[in-house]
């Protein structure tokens, strides 16, 4: 299963229902301090708990205080599910419910499991009508005129009434191999009802729950102690009673090396410890692979027979203590607890061992990483974003947290979700908002984002690796990757993949910059046509004075067709830009437009006023495939043909 949603309700700081689109590999959730990421692991990990001892609601603590009392009167508060997640279904897994259904489900069919206050997990198995009277007229070869009046039905039980009427009339009409056809769809369509209808049984509630995957839950708590009792964790675990966190890290890292507690307690310890330290070199190993601070540390370890006490007619009482130690080759071989040293990779080393369980077991599971890395230096945190991306994410979901800069790769800012709190004290009732990142969620929130962004800036500046081309501002840098994709998946000429895409700001921040990195790197610019001559000889003279070649400076009334002080907006039609100016900003007709040869922008500013131009541009990322279908050929054309300019700059030498 993959998780797509989920929904989080009536839990701490949350108040109002807040859905959560979920990217098919990581998402991000960014935010300041306090501001409910936390909350959403949270309550996402109780839905399903691979480990940890946290798993169970409490409504006394966990309900929104100032409104339990009261709700409690009129509602049943232990009904209320905080936390319920959407998932698909991988085509296995689909054929393994259609079993249960005694029916072939359609594809668009999900499962929604929610856990309740009083801790139940419900689940239901949901498609719609008429995704479900698609698939049986496909089955059925019901022809394409008759497939549109019953698509049409918007409740089961008239979709099975239209059908009956429907077959008649083509029976009376003289074409009976169509009215059979549409009889038979009547038919097939009561074995869908449950499921149309959200009905189903305990033996498909058992067969969803058991494809249900489970959540992995990872935090500074979890970090492997320096020191482990194995006779305490061995008699919790005989006793079945939990384990703390930091003891089920070391669990995980023992049976990662095949080992029990109970192994280390007889004479055969010595050769149990060497398997152990077998474990460890090859998880230090797969650290290295994404660890670039020190690779000269070394994780051993080491056992100790202490005295635990004495009892009263003498004998000694004593415990197996299993010491996870540091050696850094770099100083010597000096060998410190575990607990002491580094800690950044002791928070690195230890989610690798606590996620070793997990990670060979073929049943999914989905990781929940709770502000990962902040004792990891910057660079650390980089190498672990990029483990993130290219290890885990690739293997199975992953959320995470962070308000760091360096754990937020800008290119993928789809992948980001902006959380704020926006309740006050006169105000709890507002509480916390999530959305994907945009320009209406507050500074602080997203000014993670921001300096992620600067940074990635200033190591184009200072390692001058590639090809850079300065761009106004964010709504460029947006546009060019998004047209670059689409014509390159349809085998057109994109913008060549050796530039490096650097937004400045504004044209007043061109000249520094192109004088910054004229001098020794190769820099192509693109400007908008509306600025005044005065600011586009600046550009030039810059240019000019850093060695940078005049056929560098593309302005956007270069491209055929746009105006003479055109933007990068007039690339796209009329109607294409207003599209997804309607979805970032308001609803604006072209006939409202006055019908002149000015640039778009100036023309929808002269009927409504100024507008931030980013927002069309986010609008269309989180828009693209819609906008794809029907973006038209002008546009394509123009984008283009600024292209295969743009691309003419660079040095075929390269």
């Amino acid at each position: 299963m993959q998780l797509e949603a989920l929904i989080i309700e009536r839990f701490r700081n949350f108040v109002e229902p807040q859905t959560v689109e979920i990217h098919p590999d990581v998402t991000c959730l960014v935010g300041k301090n306090e501001s409910g990421k936390t909350t959403i692991l949270k309550a996402l990990h109780r839905l399903n708990p691979a480990n940890g001892d946290d798993h169970e609601f409490d409504i006394t603590t966990e309900y929104p205080r100032w409104l339990l009392a009261r709700e409690r009167r009129k509602l049943d508060v232990n009904a209320i599910c905080p936390i319920r997640g959407t998932f698909s279904l991988s085509d296995p897994e689909l054929s393994k419910l259609s079993e249960e259904f005694s029916v072939p489900l359609p594809s668009e069919t999900f499962v929604t499991a929610a856990r309740r206050y009083d801790n139940k997990l419900v689940i239901d198995i949901s498609c719609s009508l008429s995704n479900v009277i698609a698939k049986v007229c496909d089955d059925l070869g019901v022809d394409a005129e008759d497939r549109s009046v019953l698509i049409s039905a918007e409740k089961f039980d008239s979709a099975v009434s239209v059908s009956k009427s429907k077959a008649a009339e083509l029976t009376a009409d003289g074409k009976p191999a169509r009215g059979k056809a549409v009889a038979q769809l009547g038919r097939e369509l009561m074995k869908y009802k449950n499921i149309v209808t959200d009905i189903i049984s305990t033996e498909q509630h058992e067969a969803a729950e058991a494809l249900l995957p489970r959540f992995f839950y990872f935090s500074d708590y979890d970090i492997l102690p320096g020191r482990c009792d194995l006779h305490a964790l061995n008699s919790k675990i005989v006793a079945d009673k939990p384990l703390t966190r930091r003891e089920r890290s070391v669990y995980s890292l023992l049976e990662y090396a095949g080992e029990r507690p109970e192994d280390f307690l007889d004479e055969n310890y010595d050769s149990r410890k060497a398997e152990l330290q077998a474990a460890a070199a090859d998880l230090t190993a797969k650290v290295f692979e994404y660890w670039k601070q020190n690779r000269d540390l070394r994780v051993s370890f080491d056992t100790d027979m202490p005295l635990i006490r004495r009892e009263p007619d003498g004998q000694e009482v004593r415990h197996r203590i299993l010491q996870v130690e540091l050696r850094d080759e770099r100083h010597g071989g000096v060998e410190t607890n575990f607990e002491t040293r580094s800690a950044g990779f002791q928070w690195f080393f230890s989610f690798m061992a606590a996620f070793s369980e997990y990670q060979a077991q073929e049943s999914p599971v989905i990781v929940l990483l709770d502000e990962p890395g902040t004792s990891l230096h910057g660079e650390a945190q980089k190498d672990f974003l990029r483990f993130i991306h290219e290890e885990l994410g690739t293997a199975q979901q992953v959320l995470y947290t962070t308000h760091s800069q360096h754990m937020i790769d800008p290119g993928r800012y789809e992948e980001i979700r902006a959380v704020t709190d926006l309740a006050t004290r006169d105000d709890p009732g507002q509480g916390v908002r999530v959305q994907k990142l945009s320009l209406a969620a507050d500074r602080e929130t997203v000014l993670p984002v921001e300096a992620a962004l600067g940074y990635s800036i200033s190591q184009h500046l200072f390692l001058g690796v590639g090809s850079h081309l300065l761009v106004e501002g964010s709504s460029d840098f947006v546009y060019l990757h998004r047209l670059t994709e689409h014509l390159v998946s349809v085998g057109r000429v994109g913008l060549d993949a050796r530039f490096s895409i650097i937004p400045v700001g504004s044209v007043d921040n061109v000249p520094p910059f192109v004088a910054l990195l004229g001098r020794r790197l190769e820099v192509s610019v693109l400007v908008d046509g509306r600025q005044s001559s005065r600011q586009l000889a600046r550009v030039k003279a810059a240019a000019s004075a850093n060695g940078v070649s005049d056929s560098a400076l593309i302005v956007c009334e270069t491209v055929t067709g746009v105006p003479s002080n055109g933007d990068i907006e007039d690339l796209f039609s009329v109607d294409d830009y207003l599209k997804l100016f309607r979805w970032g900003v308001e609803d604006l007709q072209a006939g409202a437009l006055e019908d002149t040869q000015q640039p778009i922008v100036k023309r929808i500013e002269d009927v409504r006023g100024e507008y931030n131009h980013a927002l069309p541009a986010h609008a269309l990322t989180s828009h693209r495939d819609e906008f794809f279908q029907t973006v038209s050929e002008e546009t394509l054309r123009r984008f283009e043909e600024l292209f295969v300019l743009l691309n003419g700059t660079l040095d075929d030498g390269q």
